[in-house]
């Protein structure tokens, strides 16, 4: 900030003020590369640059102090005075402490969405320790839902609330993306179900760590025929059961964390699911009458428990392509990607990571129902990242080849290695080189395994890493 003030003031022998000199597209080319405080402070470099700050798309108010947020909220409203330069904003986000004052956040609120036009607004009420309960929960922020007009609401798109109570949002008419994460356990479960079916244009969900009373057992049921909802993210919440009965537009599924049964109803349009445990509970069953539109399937174990005996589906997955099953303990057998591979006929790729745990002992085996004389005519890849080459894992490998004899194109066994994650419902596999990955006779046991799992040579791209 100095060297800019020198930069203004130049030469004692010369008054050229250079940063006025610039153009407003290059002024907000700049001011819109910093954060939210600083591009509001570069008003004091120049004249020009004072009402450079009205013109930027977003303003993003995080947390460093209470008082930096509760000085520097009111400033921004006292700026925004002059009618002849009405600042308009599309993006709104607000991260603050439950003890701040919540009359500047509700003005703020209020101003951006009534007057500047905001699109997109975020709020996010962190927890302070000043200000539990004796129950060790968070108040929520009373979100200001009164002090919006009509207008204002119905100009809203995307909202992220936080820690916040849950205005009427079936109000909210232009609302595309909801974002709702940390609500109160005291929530009933029917104010969830009811946004599938009153947002008639919301396309995007994401539910966070959202808390509901015991009530029905915390069964979430989606019943929504004329929903247009098309993804949907459910984090660590409290539903133990979600059953999707009707969802007809419904394209991405991603369900982490505590909920231990997942139920198909009409999904028609359902072609991408995350399923990932890591919650104490045993997942006794993840899916009935698995989705027919279900192209790719992305199933993670992870968590202190994670012995999940694998069951026959009634219904197979009749259009899975892509399979992925991660996080899989060393010290389980590889039954899961077994059973999933007999139940997918159309099957083109089958990753498996094998997450090392040597420090536990082997879970019981299973014991494997004899599928080999089926066959895949579609499957063409295999990869394996944390492979060993243990009785269950070679006999695996065996059957896969023995079924996809006449398709497959590519063998990957990996002894160390990764999945590389693009975002919720794409993947990457992953293999790190080592110097010495193969012992000459585990090497030749598997050379021997592949060449005895067809009578004929297969051509098949095999890579031992």
């Amino acid at each position: 900030m100095a060297k800019l003030r020198r930069l203004v003031r130049g030469p004692r022998t010369v008054r050229e003020d250079r940063l006025s000199a610039l153009s407003d597209d290059l002024i907000l080319l700049i001011v819109s590369r910093l954060d939210t405080r600083t591009a509001l402070s570069t008003a004091v470099l120049s004249r020009r640059w004072a009402h450079i700050p009205r013109e930027l798309p977003a303003l993003d108010f995080k947390i460093r102090s209470t008082k930096a947020f509760t000085d520097g909220v009111p400033s921004v409203l006292a700026a925004d005075g002059d009618a002849s330069r009405r600042r308009v904003l599309r993006t709104l986000r607000l991260e603050f402490f439950c003890t701040t004052d919540g009359g500047c956040v509700d003005r703020l609120i209020a101003v951006a969405v009534g007057a500047w036009g905001v699109a997109d607004l975020e709020v996010v009420v962190k927890p302070a320790s000043s200000c539990h309960h004796d129950d060790g929960y968070a108040p929520p922020y009373w979100f200001p839902h009164d002090l919006l007009d009509d207008g204002g609401r119905s100009r809203l798109r995307s909202l992220t609330l936080g820690n916040c109570t849950l205005p009427p949002l079936h109000t909210y008419e232009a609302l595309a993306t909801l974002v709702l994460q940390d609500v109160a356990a005291s929530t009933p479960v029917a104010a969830y179900e009811r946004l599938f079916s009153d947002c008639k244009r919301l396309e995007v969900l994401h539910l966070k760590s959202c808390g509901c009373t015991e009530e029905e057992f915390e069964h979430l049921v989606v019943d929504a025929p004329g929903s247009a909802i098309r993804e949907l993210l459910v984090e660590e919440c409290a539903f133990s059961h979600i059953t999707l009965r009707a969802a007809p537009m419904l394209a991405r599924l991603a369900c982490l964390g505590r909920t231990t049964m997942v139920s198909f109803g009409s999904v028609p349009s359902l072609t991408q699911v995350n399923l990932t445990f890591w919650d104490s509970e045993k997942p006794y069953e993840f899916l009935r009458n698995p989705p027919a539109a279900t192209t790719s399937l992305l199933l993670r174990f992870t968590g202190p428990t994670r012995w999940v005996l694998p069951r026959h589906l009634a219904t197979p997955f009749r259009g899975l392509k892509r399979l992925l099953v991660a996080d899989l303990p060393s010290h389980w057998d590889v039954s899961w990607p077994r059973a999933l591979l007999f139940s997918a006929p159309l099957l083109e790729a089958l990753h498996i990571h094998v997450a090392q745990y040597s420090d536990e002992e082997p879970g019981e085996e299973i014991g494997w129902w004899d599928r080999r004389k089926l066959w895949h005519r579609y499957m063409k890849e295999l990869v394996m990242v944390g492979f060993a080459p243990t009785p269950r894992q070679m006999l695996l490998v065996k059957d896969a080849l023995s079924v996809c004899r006449h398709s497959l194109r590519r063998l990957a066994l990996l002894r160390d290695g990764h999945v590389r994650y693009s975002g919720l419902w794409d993947w990457e596999m992953v293999g790190r080189r080592l110097e010495c990955p193969w012992s000459a006779d585990d090497g030749m046991a598997v050379r021997r395994l592949i060449k005895s799992a067809s009578k004929k040579p297969l051509a098949v791209d095999v890579m031992l890493g």
